[in-house]
């Protein structure tokens, strides 16, 4: 697995604006997107995308869910405000993960997310880590793929802690 390397961090909020406000007036980040995500089952998520100001470094993406019920929400009540995925940045998607799942890694999907701008992937819970990571292959220059973060959303509805305790039991 070459040529890898940290392309955003993600955390799933109760309070989007809050969580802005410490990456914009505390880490000294600017916001570049903000979009809605409309799930099938009539849930909603804000999200934003932010990057330090001045270009460096990895994005940070956070959501928050809104209204009643859906996997953003419900994640944050499970875990509360927290990191959701780390992303990786490879430049031939579909041989890491065919060397990934080779190790026996297992992702929430069975083929990866493609579109315009990107394809992504996200691993179920890591056991030695307890975190999801994401594979992404860029594309295009747009920073996320309202779509495919639609669709990587759905694909954690059925994760819980549980599974991240069970994974990390079986090491």
């Amino acid at each position: 697995m070459a040529g890898k390397h940290i392309d955003h961090i993600a955390f799933r909020v109760a309070d989007l604006e809050k969580a802005v406000k410490f990456y914009t007036e505390v880490m000294d980040f600017e916001v570049t997107d903000r979009f809605f995500i409309d799930f099938d089952d009539n849930t909603k998520a804000r999200c934003a995308a932010l990057k330090a100001k001045d270009g460096q470094g990895i994005a940070v993406f956070i959501s928050e869910g809104v209204g009643e019920g859906g996997v953003v929400k419900e994640w944050v009540k499970q875990h509360g405000n927290a990191l959701h995925h780390i992303a990786y940045a490879v430049d031939d998607i579909k041989k890491e993960v065919a060397d990934m799942k080779g190790q026996g890694i297992q992702f929430t999907t069975e083929d990866v997310l493609d579109s315009e701008e990107l394809t992504q992937i996200f691993t179920k819970p890591a056991p030695e880590t307890g975190i999801i990571h994401e594979i992404i292959q860029r594309k295009g220059s747009k920073s996320f793929s309202v779509n495919n973060v639609k669709r990587l959303m759905a694909s954690t509805k059925e994760l819980n802690m549980d599974d991240k305790i069970k994974a990390a039991r079986k090491k």
